[in-house]
């Protein structure tokens, strides 16, 4: 899409998210047909035409749901806050690994990343918080300390 065309509005800007959250949709529905054809057939069956494996077909549509969730990932960012008392935490694209935070830190208590990730979803610091997405750790910045 040709930025000069994108939503300036935050209404424009949800409803863009909306229909990238509807292409995130489709391409799943695509990744289902395909794992449903290598239940039924194999990864390494193809048409009998012939043609790429279910196998090269699943990694090509998981390439497309990669793009099409960092496209909603891109559109969220902006609107991304944690309220804490007065403040607002801005989100930051500063993402690490548990390990890393733990060495951060300076974490002794747990024994191992999964213990540490187990006990904590969320870790104050004085510039903001690190929240955990999955295996890894979100910064998020109160903008008047950074």
């Amino acid at each position: 899409m040709n930025p000069r065309y994108l939503p300036t509005t935050v209404d424009g800007k949800v409803a863009r998210v909306v229909e990238e959250s509807g292409e995130v949709v489709e391409v799943i529905g695509r990744c289902l047909r395909i794992y449903g054809k290598i239940g039924r057939f194999g990864l390494d069956s193809t048409d009998p035409g012939g043609g790429p494996t279910n196998a090269a077909m699943y990694l090509s549509e998981l390439a497309d749901l990669r793009h099409a969730i960092s496209q909603v990932e891109n559109s969220l960012t902006d609107f991304a806050r944690i309220k804490v008392g007065n403040t607002e935490l801005v989100w930051t694209n500063t993402l690490i690994p548990t390990q890393e935070l733990r060495e951060l830190i300076g974490d002794e208590d747990h024994a191992n990343d999964n213990e540490f990730n187990s006990a904590n979803k969320v870790i104050p610091v004085c510039a903001g918080q690190w929240h955990r997405e999955g295996l890894e750790w979100r910064f998020y910045v109160d903008p008047e300390l950074d």
